[in-house]
């Protein structure tokens, strides 16, 4: 009965660190809400966009590849924020 015990201390203390590290990562990508923000507004932006039957003069073509680009740049900095623990 005594090995039990000790079994079972062990697999609680491995499953309590596992939910830690999990927790702590789950912390870690929630700790952008600002850059998740601007993110979800871009691609919302972007399927208006991608919506537009007439290029506007250029514009919505135009519009389009800057929206793009900025998706890009705020995914890799959420990427950058998330190596250095921000």
């Amino acid at each position: 009965m005594r090995f039990f015990n000790q079994a079972a201390t062990k697999m609680l203390a491995v499953a309590f660190i596992a939910a830690a590290i999990g927790l702590s990562a789950g912390l870690a990508i929630a700790a952008q809400p600002d850059m998740q923000g601007a993110l979800d507004a871009l691609k919302g932006a972007q399927a208006h966009l991608n919506r537009v039957t007439q290029d506007k003069g250029g514009h919505a073509n135009t519009a389009r590849k800057l929206v793009s680009e900025a998706i890009d740049e705020v995914q890799q900095g959420i990427a950058f924020g998330h190596a250095k623990g921000e």
